[in-house]
């Protein structure tokens, strides 16, 4: 079952990275329909074998609440308060796209790989579907090949995920692991990944996408913290170094240094924040104007995909506003504990697990500290189908962890040595009471 998942995490992204949609009907395609498969193996396989279903139990708990949740407002939008350009039918799909299917993927890589060596060879299948997605966008983008990558009027590439930002969201959620997979590996295996890893650098500076570096420095910083006690000081500051040089070198000879430059200090600079921000402040502005114009909003919010119903210009932009925005604050505080609950328990694990299986808990520490910083500035849609069966697969780890910790004996007390003091005050050790 590994080697299967494996594959179809690879297909997944061999597939977006062709642009080929294999749409089947709305809302089902033929990528969907593989997992839905697998899915269908896996429940049947642990009811014959009478497997439980309780892995990870607070995470699929945040899942159905926030499903349930999302279905009812999906109703009282559609059929109590009648947005009028609410398409119940059409934001129904978008629930079972946007919601169902992320617990499903989840779950297909959670019980479809039982051991940490299951989900590390799924993980390298994600890794090398990243890696493929990458070399074709680069390829794209030279001129080598055309797979109609559309590169945008400021010169930035969309990539394998068709939009800068979500693009490089999706770099930075697997560039850690690809360093996790170098570092344990040897000989040719680890040129492999090295390189796997520049190639996805590469893409990352083609996106010029200010919220993706953002995310890469709060991952590096928040795993500098978190991780402070196994850094090599001086081990670190010479791979800083050498990327501070490779990073200028790039800027300077890349045709996508100006185009970097102007974005992250230029533009980046302004003191208007509406231009500093592209204009995200003021379509956050006019979302939060909405919400106070019906202040229960901040509490129920308006219902599940009700912010395309309304007359917005653009997206929102950001993920928390989208979540606060349609489903107010349970929809807030459950979106974000799914987040940040597989982020505390990967890094619970991380601290008592042992290599290999430490550095991918580490690994996906890091990279969904940064997607976690990067979905501030835009909306995801793709990469969240990765996201979370990347999720699965190291909640897996965590488990493996868990049981292995559990499993071993705790060692008796030491006790400590009887102590008598005689008449004159001399202090006496005898033998250890047993």
């Amino acid at each position: 079952m590994p080697t299967i998942i494996g594959f179809a995490a690879l297909f997944l992204l061999a597939t977006d990275a062709l642009n080929l949609e294999l749409s089947l009907a709305p809302g089902l395609s033929v990528k969907n329909l593989l997992i839905y498969m697998i899915f269908v193996i896996l429940a049947l396989r642990m009811v014959v074998g009478r497997g439980t279903i309780m892995a990870a139990g607070q995470i699929q708990g945040a899942f159905i609440a926030q499903i349930s949740y999302a279905l009812v407002t999906l109703l009282v939008a559609g059929l109590l308060i009648q947005f009028t350009h609410y398409d119940l039918m059409q934001s129904a799909i978008k629930l079972k796209s946007g919601l169902v299917d992320h617990y499903i993927f989840f779950l297909v890589c959670l019980f479809g790989a039982q051991t940490s060596e299951d989900a590390i060879k799924v993980i390298k299948g994600l890794l090398l579907g990243a890696l493929f997605a990458n070399a074709l966008t680069i390829l794209d983008a030279a001129g080598v090949i055309s797979l109609g990558f559309k590169i945008r009027e400021d010169g930035r590439t969309t990539g394998a995920i068709g939009e800068s930002n979500q693009y490089a969201a999706f770099i930075i959620l697997f560039l850690p692991a690809t360093v996790a997979a170098a570092v344990a590996a040897q000989g040719v295996r680890r040129l492999f990944w090295v390189g796997a890893a520049l190639v996805g650098a590469m893409a990352l500076v083609m996106t010029a996408s200010r919220g993706g570096f953002v995310g890469l420095a709060m991952s590096c910083a928040v795993g500098a913290f978190l991780y402070r006690h196994l850094i090599s000081y001086g081990r670190v500051s010479g791979w800083v170094f050498g990327t501070l040089i490779l990073l200028v070198l790039v800027v300077s000879l890349s045709p996508y240094g100006h185009l970097l430059t102007e974005r992250l200090i230029g533009t980046s600079g302004s003191i208007d924040p509406n231009t500093a921000s592209s204009g995200r402040s003021e379509i956050w502005a006019d979302a939060l104007a909405v919400m106070y114009s019906q202040p229960i909003s901040f509490v129920t919010g308006f219902g599940w995909d009700a912010y395309w119903s309304m007359p917005f210009q653009f997206s929102p932009h950001n993920h928390y506003l989208a979540l606060w925005f349609n489903l107010g604050l349970p929809g807030l505080f459950l979106g974000t504990y799914l987040l940040f609950s597989v982020i505390a328990r990967a890094r619970r694990a991380s601290v008592v697990a042992s290599a290999p299986i430490r550095g991918h808990l580490i690994a996906f520490v890091l990279g969904a500290t940064g997607v976690c910083t990067a979905i501030f500035f835009v909306d995801l849609h793709n990469p969240w189908f990765y996201f979370w069966m990347y999720a699965g697969l190291v909640m897996r780890l965590a488990l493996c962890v868990e049981t292995e910790r559990a499993a071993v004996p705790v060692a008796a007390p030491v006790q400590s040595p009887t102590i008598r003091r005689d008449p004159f005050g001399w202090v006496h050790v005898s033998a250890a009471r047993t």
